[in-house]
């Protein structure tokens, strides 16, 4: 397609990789843009509107793609909205909130927690699906119902229309403006409320269907709720599903977030005797009342530390998920003591009771919010996921579970699971289909049909509650409305939009097929990828997300090529995008439900791609360990010595021309001198603990002069009374992680177990404890290369492994000297998050330091070992938001020193290892 003129001022993609690669949202829908924009303004937005109002091309405004109903595809333009979006404001004490589109929702949540506020909205996607899905969709969630939602939480609202023109509901004067610029547009919006209003009929069937949680179609109840235009249209926008506006600002009013929470799980015998319970909690005035099924249930085999097994959950059996949210403690101990008897008495089992601790809670609604890509994680490869989303009034669910699963029964949809927010009549049913065959489409169709009339005709249900109408209910709003509401509708997009560029065939359309076209396949790639259903859960903590892709993306894409959908270009492409800028961190991995760790899946792509000679190269190496490590060390303080001498910017250039031609590392200003040589041989007597200098401590410099933290814990250890022994060959020995990271597979095995022989050797067969100074190879051995000989893996799994931050811990267990007086910024490494060790480190910190902050905008640095100095564009983009959201610090604490080096980059601040925090802190004695 012709590129507009002014596109030079956002991102815009013609590439059928970033095209490809936008295809998919969490749908089971997929349609391939003709083009990609990033806008970052308003006036971006007025070219992109202008532009398609001129040649006619659909546009269609995405922020998460975490939609499930189609909402978030397109065969036109699509305007991804999140860089340059995300920008808060808190107003009034907390009591509302600003907001960008582009904001994410736990987010908004984060910055209100300070007033014990929260948004309404809360569906489960809320840690990854932003503002401006969450605005168009009107969502709900848990906790929300219908009177905490979107629409009845919105106080302003900014908004252009497809004509260019904007108008912000805080701004008194635009009132007029609307009424005197939009003459033919206000003018129909009151025709629509007279026509409403003067028919009883329409006017009550619109007052119940809004008692319920209802979100197909437009937002009708705005016509009886407000008077003037410009209010009925801006409410209108709320689930619109980007069909009438861009909303480019929204101001919420918020909801309070007690600090007290205490959370259960109750197992009954079958969904009826569940659903029965349903009015002991609502008694009780549960805020949340979540219904699982046994399919359900059973997902918990996919998390660690699932807080009750799996193996007891019975066929045809169901749970409730409550949650209940107080100021007054005595009030929770009350429920404690009450609830559960109650329970119980209705044929309900608690395996973990009532919990106010926060990890089992949290584990527990990790089960319930992962439930879509869970389930859908269960299906025979090859096959789609449908979702559906309906409401009923809660008395109604014992009739409607019974029907619904003789539906599915009877079109052989036999893995259905059921769940849902029970408390509000809310349900949510998955299933798996193939939809490669005509008989796939057949009974998708017959399904959807007969889910209408039982909805509907039966019980005069919602037909969406919360996922937005989307392409899959697009041809069933009028079943719902009728003929003449439907025409209201299509009157008001008529009427904002009269070239219908605005997701057209979402919300409204006039094909009574659309929802059984343009279904994506799920080709069979890779039994690591397999199970990925697109939600999304993993875009928001990927490093590379704002400069190429996202672990969903790179899944996509392989998908693509399986299915035949690539070209050259695409292969060529992705080496870049999906592979050399994916920082294989795994992070991913804790926010995919199933456990996905995309990472792995990349560095198994590099090591297809490796030569040969490259191969044999790394066993030298990994053989001859000390000899790279000695290169290293010499390239390092050759580096120094000719930056002393010549400019930064040169030694940059001959590493540049030197990395094209043998692949050694770019130079980059932040890289330390080389640490100090240290004789570990004196460190070889009697010890209690075994300490494992990693290659990384000893290499470089552990601050900005010529520092060894090695050295730093073995003072550590002396001044704290604990006794510590060096392995001997210590220089020859490496976690495998240089290795395994540029899949180097073989070579990885082979000294990782040359180093597991040597640790067992020192630690007396396991008997001691091996402490390890940076905490990505603490994690290298806790999950160890899979292809390890079984006399390995047998060793390592009996030593005991201990980060550095359990061991700094332990030797100030009885340490109670005064904090320093210092502000101070941590910077958790991906390794001590997956270690769930984050809270542990801060604990420590805390300990020494008066002011110890985590960034809100906390994530992977980026610079994956070397990949910073080779790919700076990762490690800048990586750290940005983590780095300006720090103000007036200048003291950073990790625990890997590249990431150290990767923080430092583009700041001022000084990162080093947190054990020199704890010697400045036992230094204190010595002063």
């Amino acid at each position: 397609m012709i590129k507009p003129n002014n596109a030079s001022n956002f991102s815009w993609s013609e590439r059928l990789i970033d095209r490809l690669a936008y295809a998919h949202d969490a749908s089971m829908y997929r349609l391939v843009p003709k083009a990609i924009a990033h806008p970052k303004s308003e006036e971006d937005i007025n070219s992109l509107l202008s532009y398609a109002n001129d040649t006619k091309t659909p546009l269609t405004f995405r922020t998460s793609g975490t939609s499930l109903s189609g909402q978030s595809v397109t065969n036109g333009i699509l305007a991804e909205i999140t860089q340059g979006w995300e920008d808060y404001k808190i107003i009034d004490n907390g009591n509302s909130i600003e907001l960008e589109p582009g904001v994410i929702g736990a987010r908004a949540n984060i910055y209100l927690s300070p007033y014990q506020k929260r948004i309404g909205p809360d569906p489960a996607s809320l840690n990854a699906a932003r503002i401006g899905g969450i605005i168009s969709n009107n969502s709900s969630g848990m906790v929300c119902g219908v009177k905490y939602n979107s629409y009845h939480t919105m106080k302003n609202i900014r908004f252009i229309l497809p004509n260019g023109n904007k108008y912000d509901t805080s701004i008194q004067s635009d009132y007029e403006k609307f009424i005197n610029s939009e003459e033919g547009l206000c003018s129909g919006l009151i025709s629509c409320k007279k026509q409403i209003e003067n028919k009883s009929d329409l006017s009550l069937k619109i007052r119940e269907k809004y008692k319920i949680k209802n979100t197909l179609g437009y937002s009708l109840n705005s016509f009886m709720d407000f008077d003037h235009p410009l209010d009925i249209f801006s409410h209108l926008i709320i689930g619109s599903e980007g069909t009438l506006a861009f909303c480019s600002k929204i101001e919420l009013n918020t909801i309070n977030d007690p600090p007290l929470k205490t959370t259960g799980l109750a197992l009954f015998d079958s969904v009826e005797k569940a659903i029965s319970a349903l009015t002991i909690l609502k008694d009780f005035n549960a805020d949340a009342i979540e219904l699982m099924d046994d399919a359900s249930l059973r997902t918990a085999k996919h998390f660690s530390n699932a807080p009750y097994d799996h193996n007891i959950v019975k066929d045809n059996s169901a749970g409730l998920l409550f949650e209940f949210q107080k100021y007054d403690n005595s009030e929770i101990e009350l429920l404690m003591k009450e609830l559960p008897q109650s329970l119980i008495s209705a044929g309900g089992n608690l395996p973990i009771g009532l919990s106010n601790q926060l990890d089992e809670r949290m584990a527990l609604w990790r089960i319930r919010k992962g439930l879509y890509p869970t389930v859908g994680a269960l299906r025979k490869k090859g096959t789609s996921v449908i979702n559906e989303d309906i409401c009923f009034n809660y008395k109604e669910l014992p009739k409607v579970v019974k029907e619904i699963k003789s539906m599915c029964r009877h079109w052989n949809f036999n893995d259905t699971v059921l769940f849902g927010h029970a408390k509000d009549g809310n349900l949510h049913f998955a299933a798996s289909i193939d939809l490669n065959t005509n008989a796939g489409y057949n009974q998708f169709e017959g399904l959807m049909n007969d889910l209408v009339d039982i909805t509907v005709g039966k019980h005069n249900g919602s037909l969406k509650a919360e996922h937005g109408t989307g392409r899959n209910m697009a041809p069933f709003v009028e079943y719902e409305w009728g003929g003449e509401l439907l025409d209201i509708m299509w009157n008001v997009k008529n009427l904002t939009d009269p070239n219908s560029i605005l997701n057209p065939d979402v919300l409204l359309t006039k094909d009574n097929k659309i929802h059984l076209k343009n279904i994506k396949k799920m080709p069979i790639v890779d039994d690591q990828i397999d199970l990925c259903v697109e939600c999304g859960f993993c875009e928001p903590i990927c490093p590379s997300k704002e400069i190429t892709m996202t672990p969903r993306q790179r899944i996509v894409v392989q998908r693509e090529i399986a299915a035949g959908n690539a070209d050259s270009s695409v292969l060529n492409d992705f080496i870049y995008d999906g592979i050399d800028t994916c920082a294989t961190d795994g992070l991913c991995e804790l926010a995919c439900p199933v456990n996905i760790n995309t990472g792995s899946y990349v560095k198994s792509l590099k090591e297809y791609s490796n030569s040969a000679l490259s191969e044999k190269i790394s066993i030298l190496f990994a053989k001859n360990f000390s000899i790279l490590q000695s290169m290293v060390r010499n390239g390092l303080a050759l580096g120094k010595f000719l930056e002393s001498i010549f400019s930064t910017h040169i030694i940059k250039y001959i590493s540049k021309f030197l990395n094209k031609s043998i692949g050694t590392p770019i130079w980059h200003e932040a890289l330390p001198k080389p640490s100090p040589v240290i004789d570990f041989n004196n460190y070889r007597e009697s010890s209690s603990w075994v300490f494992f200098p990693t290659c990384i401590s000893r290499t470089f410099s552990g601050n900005s002069l010529t520092s060894s933290t090695s050295q730093i814990i073995l003072d550590i250890a002396e001044k704290t009374g604990q006794s510590v022994i060096v392995p001997k060959k210590i220089n020859n020995t490496c976690c495998s992680q240089p290795f395994s990271s540029k899949g180097y597979a073989n070579a990885a095995k082979l000294i990782q177990e040359k180093t597991i022989d040597i640790l067992w050797e020192e630690s007396k067969n396991g008997s001691l404890p091996i402490i390890i100074d940076t905490s990505p190879c603490t994690h290298q051995f806790l999950y160890p290369n899979k292809n390890l000989d079984k006399s390995s893996l047998n060793k390592l799994n009996k030593l005991k492994i201990i980060d550095i931050i359990k061991f700094l811990s332990k030797c100030l267990e009885k340490i109670d000297n005064p904090k320093l007086s210092k502000s101070i910024v941590l910077h958790p490494t991906c390794s001590t998050e997956k270690m769930e060790e984050t809270n542990l480190m801060k604990e420590l910190a805390e300990k020494c330091a008066t002011n110890v902050t985590i960034p809100y905008h906390w994530g992977c640095c980026g610079f994956a070992g070397d990949k910073g100095l080779n790919i700076p564009e990762l490690n800048i983009s990586a750290i940005s938001p983590e780095i300006n959201s720090i103000n007036n610090i200048s003291e950073g604490y990790s625990t890997s020193r590249t990431c150290e080096i990767g923080m430092m980059s583009e700041s001022n601040i000084q990162y080093r290892s947190i054990a020199y925090l704890v010697n400045d802190y036992l230094n204190q004695t010595v002063n």
